[in-house]
């Protein structure tokens, strides 16, 4: 069995890949030798592990790995990552990752993030700056049992250089085309032997890929600057105690999303009149003190995350002044988890504890809908909608009617506030040596209670106010009556939801020898359900529709069946005012449910050929129920359960030294992903592949160190990323075919200063980052289409000082 195993595990690999698991080694002369024999430790609060012992698709990235790439966001490691995609596009606010075919584009994210074990509970925090990252691991299938919430496809965990373990001075400048710039400062020093802080500054800035045909500016440049403290305190050989805070603000203008014909394949121009762009704050903070027993470890981890954002959005993405979106969010976030474990080693292994949060968001997301909105949203569908009821012929008598509006514009004000708290209890236990000494059984459980809660309050700040024009025949006399309306729309109510959930876990694990092991494991994860307030701008164009149906019904005596409610403001919940909907009616608008999944999976890790071979391989299904998938829908995006998708695949990663100073990698991943169910009520997609689950990912490099002396070398890579097919949306009539992209950089490091040249996209591909579509106000049948490409041929110089 295991002459048959070995060989099978050395073919393919599931990750560790694109990236050095391990870190170089150097010669007597100081020379970088790359080394797949060290030993890398995974520890965090619930478990510790070797790298190449850990039981499950794992992709870890060190320090070395990020420079030399030039990683310097989350959004940055996807295609490195088998089977991770997290596509470029938009801004800071979406960071929207999927993993095996789960993912999210709004709302709960389905991929978690963790920084020095600090849940990040809003993705919109997710897309931060890099500094001082000491490495990023990245666990692909569900990890709610240990933990929780929204991490149903994955997890993204990240690690920062502690100032107990490295201390010294850098100094970076970056330069580059389209006006990049940057430059940081960090610092590490140690007060005492126990004691050491470090700080951090950071300013960043470059001019967007791409112009606004509109406005001749560019679109898509950033600013973005903040700093980093952190202080870690080794109290006695028990108790160890740190404290660390973060901060970042940036700015973005425009957003360059193109219009695209998707019959013709054909991107036209950026082109829009109103303004986009996306300011925010960030402040991230945690303090964490863990004591180590002689036969337990205790660890007790406090987080707080404030962010406070500005969006603005041309939400049509064309020259006309149809509506604007504003979107101001002031978020509060509060975490606090316990956990204990065993030391590592024992035949009985376990780990167990308590977490909660609360979440905090206070929300401001007016619309705001210009005259040319007015003209063709409401003037003309309502006249649309009379000249359509007079051809009914039950109707034939009805007089010709039409409306005219007086507001030069219409100002929907949206508050909402949605706090939301949870709480948890996770255990887990191996029991190793099972049989044989190879053996080993894990099962855990976690149980999440979760409670959210919505209070909106939407409202015009002025009355849709206007005319209807009646045309009767009065005795052979034709009349026309004018009959002025003033017509106040407003939403206003709260609702609530309680979730209970099981994440269970089972996992068996066999170790072939010293260098090799298999696995299979079978894990529950959710996704957590909540509330898109995008919808309530759909909600008053309903009440606009029927309040003004309504109110022309009762100025003609009800001869239609009218005398409905006008549409004045009530209180409670109403979903449209004027049909006398219950106050279930916006819950049921709004809300969508949690999205569960199971997934099996079975894998293994192993060394050969003397510790210059390193190969990974793990195989998956998944069965996914309830999965949330963003929609068009009117004037917005919103969240809907589709129903449930079934996911299957593979990663593979192979790790190469074939020569001192040489080390060649490979990853690929391939998922199929597809729903099994899901009819939006005009469609059935029963078979179509789900969007934004790429094919295939494939990530190939090669890094090859030359000495020059004692304390100097270079050091050449060689990167190609792919990834494709990916179709976006569910129709499967958009999609981005299978593409590449060749990466390279030179590094010359010496005693005192490092520089690195660097280039990504060399050939300059052109390929789509991103495709939706929305409402298209010049005719609602068809919606438009648009495309933001993706980045283009970028280049510059990092130099880096170190004392």
């Amino acid at each position: 069995m295991r002459k048959f195993l070995l060989p099978a595990l050395g073919l393919l690999v599931p990750l560790a890949s694109a990236a050095n698991p391990l870190p170089a080694s150097t010669d007597s002369l100081g020379n970088r030798i790359y080394n797949l024999n060290a030993v890398t430790v995974i520890s965090n609060p619930k478990w510790e592990s070797k790298l190449l012992e850990f039981p499950g698709a794992i992709t870890y990235l060190d320090a070395e790995d990020l420079d030399q790439k030039s990683i310097r966001s989350v959004k940055d490691i996807s295609t490195l990552v088998p089977n991770l995609f997290i596509p470029d596009y938009g801004s800071k606010l979406i960071s929207s990752a999927y993993i095996r075919g789960i993912g999210s584009r709004i709302n709960s994210p389905a991929v978690g993030l963790y920084v020095d074990n600090i849940p990040y509970l809003d993705k919109s925090a997710f897309d931060f700056d890099f500094t001082d990252i000491a490495h990023i691991e990245v666990l692909k299938g569900p990890q709610g049992t240990l933990y929780g919430r929204n991490t149903m496809a994955g997890l993204v965990s990240i690690k920062t250089i502690s100032p107990l373990d490295k201390q010294g001075t850098k100094v970076k400048l970056s330069f580059g085309n389209y006006n990049l710039w940057g430059v940081s400062a960090s610092t590490s020093q140690k007060v005492t032997d126990n004691l050491a802080i470090a700080a951090n500054a950071r300013y960043r800035s470059n001019d967007g890929y791409f112009e606004n045909q509109y406005t001749h500016e560019t679109s898509g440049s950033t600013r973005s600057g903040g700093g980093r403290i952190q202080i870690d305190w080794r109290v006695n050989p028990q108790w160890r105690l740190s404290l660390s805070g973060d901060f970042e603000s940036s700015d973005q203008q425009g957003y360059p999303y193109a219009s695209y014909d998707k019959t013709q394949g054909i991107v036209g121009d950026i082109s829009y009149n109103d303004e986009a762009s996306y300011r925010r704050n960030l402040l991230t903070s945690g303090f964490s003190a863990q004591y180590l027993h002689d036969r337990f470890i205790f660890t007790s981890t406090t987080g707080y995350q404030y962010l406070d954002d500005d969006m603005h959005l041309d939400q049509d993405f064309t020259p006309l002044s149809i509506f604007t979106l504003q979107q101001e969010q002031k978020m509060h976030a509060v975490s606090q988890e316990f956990a204990i474990k065993s030391h590592k080693g024992k035949r009985w292994e376990w780990v167990g504890g308590l977490f909660g949060f609360y979440q905090d968001i206070n929300t401001l997301g007016p619309v705001d809908f210009r005259q040319q909105g007015i003209d063709l949203l409401i003037t003309k569908q309502t006249n649309d909608q009379l000249a359509a009821l007079k051809q009914n012929p039950a109707l034939a008598g009805m007089p010709d009617i039409t409306v005219a509006i007086d507001n030069p514009n219409l100002y929907i004000d949206g508050s909402y506030k949605t706090p939301t708290y949870g709480a948890a209890a996770f255990g887990q236990a191996t029991l190793n040596r099972i049989f044989t000494d190879g053996l080993s059984a894990t099962v855990g459980l976690r149980v999440d209670y979760e409670r959210a809660r919505i209070y909106h309050h939407t409202h015009a700040t002025s009355p849709l106010s206007g005319n209807a024009h009646v045309a009767i025949n009065a005795g052979g006399r034709p009349i026309t009556i004018d009959q002025p309306f003033a017509l106040p729309l407003g939403i206003d109510g709260r609702e609530s939801m309680e979730t209970l959930e099981l994440s269970p876990k089972f996992e068996l694990k066999y170790t072939l020898g010293t260098r090799s092991f298999i696995y299979a494991s079978a894990t529950r994860g959710y996704r957590s359900g909540g509330y898109n307030f995008q919808m309530f701008s759909n909600l008053i164009q309903a009440q606009i529709r029927s309040s003004m149906m309504s109110e022309l019904m009762k100025s003609m005596g009800g001869s239609m069946g009218g005398g409905g409610n006008t549409g004045s403001n009530q209180s409670g919940s109403s979903a449209m005012p004027a049909t006398g909907s219950s106050s279930t009616d916006v819950n049921s608008a709004i809300s969508y449910k949690p999205e569960h999944s199971w997934n099996y999976e079975i894998g293994g890790r192993s060394q050969l050929i003397d510790h210059r071979l390193f190969a990974d391989l793990s195989l998956f299904y998944i069965d996914c129920r309830d999965q949330q998938i963003a929609a068009v829908s009117g004037y917005g995006r919103v969240t809907k359960n589709s129903g449930r998708t079934a996911s299957y695949g593979l990663e593979a990663a192979l790790r190469a030294i074939p020569v001192d100073r040489l080390m060649l990698s490979a990853s690929y991943g391939y998922t199929h992903a597809t729903f099994r169910e899901y009819n939006d009520g005009e469609n059935d997609y029963k078979g179509h592949f789900v969007p934004f689950a790429p094919a295939h990912t494939l990530a190939l490099s090669g890094a090859y160190t030359q000495p020059i002396d004692r304390q100097h070398d270079v050091t050449f890579e060689l990167q190609y990323l792919g990834q494709g097919k990916i179709y976006w949306t569910e129709a499967n009539d958009v999609a981005q075919n299978f593409y590449g992209l060749l990466n390279a950089s030179v590094l010359f490091t010496g005693k005192y200063a490092d520089i690195k040249l660097w280039g990504k996209n060399l050939l300059n591909r052109h390929y789509q980052a991103f495709y939706f579509e929305t409402m298209n106000a010049e005719n609602l049948s068809s919606p438009n289409s648009f495309v933001q490409e993706g980045r283009p041929l970028t280049f510059g110089v990092d130099i880096t000082f170190h004392f």
